[in-house]
């Protein structure tokens, strides 16, 4: 998504720049004239396009930021999940290793008692 909305402000800026050209080159004006409405469109061109880049990189970084933030988030939830998940294994084995080993004593027991 972001190399498209990056290609529609290239065409955006370079259809601009060649339609102010064409209107600027066919208007009947003196050479001082053009010259310097060529000047005052090309820096308000370099202003609106600065300013465009400015609004892209902080739509930009804040999208980053929520990335990160909302990966961060589950992250913590899977290593929640885990940690519990892990503990109530842990209490399984202990209680499978606490009945074979009464297991064991019944059937040792009943050995040598009978």
């Amino acid at each position: 998504m972001a190399d498209s909305s990056g290609r529609f402000f290239e065409g955006l800026l370079v259809g601009g720049i060649m339609g102010f050209l064409f209107g600027m080159l066919s208007a009947p004006k003196s050479g001082a004239d053009l010259r310097r409405q060529l000047a005052d469109g090309s820096e308000d061109l370099y202003k609106n396009a600065s300013d465009s880049i400015g609004d892209i990189k902080k739509k930009g970084g804040a999208a980053i930021n929520d990335v990160q933030q909302r990966g961060g988030d589950v992250i913590k939830k899977a290593s929640e999940g885990l940690a519990g998940t892990k503990e109530s294994i842990s209490n399984k084995i202990q209680e499978l290793a606490g009945q074979s080993t009464q297991v064991l004593v019944d059937d040792v027991e009943s050995m040598t008692s009978g």
